[in-house]
């Protein structure tokens, strides 16, 4: 039986190959890139109820699967913004926001071992995410509202994160 965690690697080995077509292939780079993100979207949809529904759920794969998450993210902004599909200051927003989710990760983690689980809001974003990128990526005029949307959940869910994190520190 396939684990999470090797979904999680395969999504974390996808970002490289989707980085690659869609800059470097000419020829149905885009559409290879697209193809790439929609099984990445679908392996990340799997490993999360695989993980749940037969109680795999491990302290590697809750650090793993979202950073799998953040690579993929940060390489489709990177990209996007690169060829002026979206705003640079969504990049820096969004890549400023993983560092610091990515401090406080490692922070409690490394004095606590304690990971804190996503939240509803950081859920709803990734699949906001996932289908902005798909719009985006089909050059449908909607991407854009999307994307927006995307930033803005995931600020909420940055900020959710942030009241855990001083609870939890408070404790340590």
């Amino acid at each position: 039986m396939i684990t999470p965690n090797m979904l999680t690697a395969i999504r974390i080995g996808l970002v490289p190959l989707m980085i690659y077509s869609y800059l470097y292939v000419p020829r149905n780079g885009g559409t290879i890139a697209f193809s790439i993100f929609i099984f990445s979207a679908i392996t990340d949809i799997m490993d999360g109820y695989i993980a749940r529904k037969y109680n795999m759920i491990t302290k590697i794969g809750t650090v793993l699967d979202p950073l799998a998450d953040k690579l993929m993210l940060i390489s489709v902004l990177s990209i996007f913004s690169l060829n002026n599909k979206i705003s640079f200051w969504i990049l820096v927003i969004m890549a400023l926001k993983e560092l610091f989710m990515i401090l406080g990760a490692y922070f409690l983690f490394y004095n606590k071992e304690v990971v804190i689980p996503a939240n509803v809001y950081g859920k709803v974003s990734t699949a906001m995410f996932y289908i902005s990128g798909f719009a985006i990526m089909l050059d449908l005029s909607i991407g854009t509202l999307f994307m927006n949307i995307f930033v803005i959940l995931n600020l909420i869910s940055l900020f959710i994160y942030f009241y855990r994190f001083v609870s939890i520190k408070g404790t340590i």
